[in-house]
């Protein structure tokens, strides 16, 4: 027992020598003028030239343990930053403290184009992405979208300059509008590179089922170059991926929320179980004639139940190994996100009671309730074969699964036994709806110095995105209200089952030869390069309609009590696979070359070259009327001219003006002529509309002060020739949209953006007017043809942000609390004159916070729509049409980051 008790001693002894000895360096790097951390890479250099190095993590935190006493040489590097020495001399038992503001290398970034994670996720890089760009572009940061109250993209961009979002009625699907322009004047694309759309009907992908948390950064090009794709008039949502920076670095993010609607109501529910991924007529052999027995009926069974939260849970992971030979980038991001709508719908129509007015003929009182999950995976390697030649392999990979449950009743307000308000028909309309998309984005490509002044980049890639529909049902039932207000017992009127599935798939080469050479403080580069696009696009339905078995002797309607007591017959038995008009095959295909010139002196940068593109396009679909045409084709080219010019008042302050030439191609289903159907509306393709063409002009005044403040002052006109719009009528009981070219449209607006600190507080805003206008053929309601003048779909003429902002970076918090007005926007044009569906203006507020609790966590709160703003349509700002009501959201978290 003594030799154990003199051991103990002997070891507390050594220990407690031991600890004496031990010194450590903790602190934190940071920009000297935003205060935002920065992931430097800190080497220490000790008296006796021995030598190592540490890393920050991404909000600056680092920690150097296990050094013994002695005096060091410490240097602090990031790029795009002056590198500071630091000498300090440690004692035994010694923490040093340390807090080191890097300031930006001006010079540097005279030159140099900001590259890799580190910068361009922080909002500085983002100030200097847009000051050095070539073409006018708004770009937001990853860590601005980690503090924004958002959590995908879609909600992500509503924030920025000019820019707000089409809705679904349910909320679900999310697609940008640029500068008035709607999304079909937009396109989509993937660090540069358009990507296949998982949508039946549209080229472009919807940007709620993105998670922002894959992203390091999105840009908004409101011009465009010679060497961007030129089917883009509003603008080009370019979604940058992580990329692997010089450090390593992990990060864990999860979330848990709730919305307010679910503290009121209960989650509507159905079981998916039964759910068929294939229609009867496609498990089956040829000639089957299908039974109502081979027909889901749980599908359709309705049960409330508490509603779950919300959920988040995502990771990323970078490095780079082989002395940096080697890098690495791995994110991936879950959402399980639970909403749902309260909504009503007028059918509005001419005539009624009177033919010379508008009146609501019916309304549709209905619920939705939806459970949407988005997972998001990013992977990239890369390859630096030496200072001359270098691979990349990029792999992203979003998979979205929605399943939705609809109840609505139908009222009708003239006719069918009607006598007075809450008498007459009702109709009630249950649907239940899953829904699987993806899209997947394979991208090689390499980039290789082939002299000192000229350099070699490639890519292919190959993009691909599905949607799934298995068996979207629909059951039908009515009753009536008597005139003594009693009702009579509610009778089963039909079934619907669909199948639907979409498939697009794109292959894209592209090589481009860039000539740099500098001279007496002149810079100029010379472009040439080129790209070939195959794109293919199938879109399939199936369609059934289960009738109910009639009394034999009556011819009575059953009485309908639930789906499993329902007794009905396949009136279709084989389905409309064979015959149906919404499947539809086409192909596109897209050449394109072009040169650029780009000059830059000590006051002056100019530019500019031409884009010609030519593109081929074939559909064709299966019918069943021998008028009707069953395929089709367009070929066209177009020459695509460009210019910009930027006079530089000072390194931070600029004058740039952009003159560009791009195009907006049909979607495929615009040249179907019948299209997809949905349970609110049929959409109706036109053959023989064309392509728009416009002349896009910018001038804008930019100031960027310092860090990641920024003042941009700017003016925009736009002239499209052959702009496609929809018009809204109705047709067999359901809204249809048909398609026009309306001759020649203007539109043209202003923009302001500011971002601007005092101390710990800042607040950051845009404001966007825009005014256009488009004469189009209408019908008055006695049906004579009318031409009206209007705005474009979807143009909003005032859109304003601000957010009031608070960091203190030493205390490790920052807060935003973000408001946004929106004005009168044109959601849909009718049919008939002076009857166009004018969304009410809306006002919206949200708030986010987050803390450091300790040296690698970070909590977080998210809170959206505030104010519970409902979304409402008036016809022409007289009948109300529509109402959404969404609803609050709140979401708190936790981050780890290493």
């Amino acid at each position: 027992m003594k030799t154990l008790l003199q051991l103990i001693l002997l070891l507390i002894i050594f220990s407690n020598n031991t600890i004496a000895q031990t010194t450590s360096i903790k602190g934190n790097v940071f920009d000297a003028v935003t205060k935002d951390g920065l992931g430097a890479v800190i080497t220490i250099d000790k008296t006796d030239k021995t030598q190592q190095s540490r890393s920050a993590d991404d909000k600056g935190n680092f920690e150097i343990s296990g050094l013994s006493a002695g005096e060091y040489e410490l240097h602090f590097l990031y790029a795009g930053y002056t590198i500071i020495a630091k000498h300090i001399i440690l004692k035994d038992g010694e923490t040093a403290k340390l807090y080191i503001g890097l300031n930006q290398d001006t010079k540097e970034l005279k030159e140099v184009v900001i590259k890799g994670q580190t910068d361009r996720e922080q909002e500085s890089g983002s100030r200097d992405r847009e000051s050095n760009a070539a073409n006018i572009i708004n770009v937001i940061s990853s860590i601005a979208m980690q503090r924004s109250p958002d959590i995908t993209a879609s909600n992500v961009l509503q924030r920025m300059s000019g820019v707000t979002l089409q809705h679904s009625s349910g909320g679900d699907e999310a697609y940008a509008i640029i500068r008035g322009m709607e999304p079909r004047y937009n396109n989509t694309l993937l660090n540069g590179i358009k990507i296949a759309s998982p949508d039946n009907k549209n080229r472009f992908v919807q940007l709620d089922i993105i998670p922002s948390d894959i992203l390091s950064s999105i840009e908004i090009s409101k011009s465009l170059l010679p060497d961007m794709e030129g089917d883009a008039i509003g603008g080009t949502v370019n979604m940058v991926v992580k990329d692997a920076p010089t450090v390593t670095s992990f990060k864990v993010t999860t979330s848990i929320g709730y919305s307010q609607l679910f503290l009121d109501e209960k989650y509507i529910d159905f079981s998916k179980s039964d759910i068929q991924k294939l229609s009867p007529v496609q498990r089956n052999a040829p000639g089957y004639e299908s039974q109502a027995s081979d027909f889901s009926k749980s599908n359709l069974d309705f049960k409330p139940r508490q509603a779950p939260p919300t959920g988040t849970l995502g990771f990323s992971f970078t490095k780079r190994f082989m002395h940096d030979k080697i890098g690495v980038v791995l994110a991936d991001n879950v959402q399980n996100q639970y909403y749902g709508n309260i909504s009503s719908r007028y059918s509005v129509t001419p005539g009624g009671s009177h033919n010379d007015s508008l009146e609501a003929t019916t309304v549709s009182n209905y619920k939705g309730y939806t459970q949407q999950l988005n997972n998001g995976l990013v992977a990239h390697v890369d390859y630096v074969f030496n200072e001359k030649n270098k691979i990349n392999v990029d792999n992203f990979f979003i998979y979205s699964y929605l399943a939705q449950s609809r109840l609505s009743n139908d009222t009708t307000l003239i006719g069918t036994g009607r006598v007075g308000p809450g008498t007459g028909q009702i109709f009630l309309n249950n649907a239940s709806a899953t829904q699987h998309q993806y899209v997947e984005n394979l991208k090689v490509s390499g980039k290789h110095l082939l002299t000192s002044d000229l350099t070699l980049d490639w890519a292919g890639v190959v993009s691909e995105a599905g949607r799934r529909l298995p068996d979207l049902a629909n059951v039908e039932t009515d009753f009536r209200i008597l005139p003594d207000f009693t009702p009579t017992a509610t009778f089963f009127d039909q079934v619907t089952h669909s199948w639907q599935k979409n498939t697009d798939k794109s292959y894209t080469g592209l090589v481009n030869l860039d000539y740099h050479k500098k001279w007496n403080g002149n810079d100029l580069q010379l472009k040439a390069g080129g790209l070939y696009r195959s794109q293919k696009r199938d879109n399939n339905e199936d369609d059934y309609t289960l009738q109910p078995i009639a009394d034999p002797i009556t011819g009575i309607k059953p009485v309908w009590t639930n789906i499993y007591n329902a007794k009905d017959t396949a009136y279709n038995s084989t389905g409309t696979g064979l015959f149906n008009p919404n499947n539809y095959h086409a192909e596109e295909t897209v050449f394109a070359e072009y040169l650029m010139a780009r000059l830059k002196t000590a006051r002056w940068e100019l530019g500019g070259g031409a884009r010609v593109e030519n593109t081929i396009t074939n559909w064709n679909i299966l019918t069943i009327s021998a008028t009707q045409l069953s395929s089709g084709n367009q070929t066209y080219q177009d020459f695509l001219p460009s210019a910009f010019l930027k006079y530089k008042f000072s390194d931070k302050q600029f004058l740039h003006f952009s003159y560009f030439r791009s195009i907006s191609r049909p979607n495929y289903y615009d040249l179907v002529p019948t299209g997809p159907h949905s349970i609110e509306q049929i959409t109706k393709g036109n053959p023989f509309v064309q392509h728009s063409v416009a002349d896009n002009y910018d001038l804008r005044y930019e100031l960027f002060p310092k860090g990641e403040q920024n003042i941009f002052l700017g003016v925009f006109y736009k002239r499209i020739n052959n702009p496609i719009e929809t018009q809204l009528g109705i047709g067999s009981g359901l809204p249809v949209q048909t398609l026009i070219n309306a001759g020649t449209a203007q539109n043209y607006g202003a923009e302001v953006a500011f971002t601007k600190y005092w101390g710990d507080f800042g607040v950051t805003g845009n404001y966007t007017y825009t005014h256009s206008r488009v004469t189009a053929p209408t019908l008055s309601y006695q049906g004579v043809s009318i031409f009206e003048t209007r705005p474009l779909q979807g143009q909003t003429d005032h859109i304003a942000n601000i957010s009031l902002l608070y960091k203190n970076v030493k205390k490790g918090i920052f807060a935003q609390i973000s408001y946004q007005y929106l004005g009168k926007t044109l959601a849909s044009a009718s049919v008939y004159y002076q009857s166009d569906y004018y969304q009410k203006p809306m006002n919206t507020l949200a708030f986010s916070m987050e803390k450091d609790l300790r040296k690698h966590f970070t909590v977080f709160g998210k809170f959206n729509n505030l104010l519970n703003t409902p979304s409402q349509l008036y016809v022409q700002n007289r009948i109300l049409a529509q109402q959404d009501i969404y609803m609050a959201t709140y979401s708190i978290g936790i981050r780890y980051s290493l």
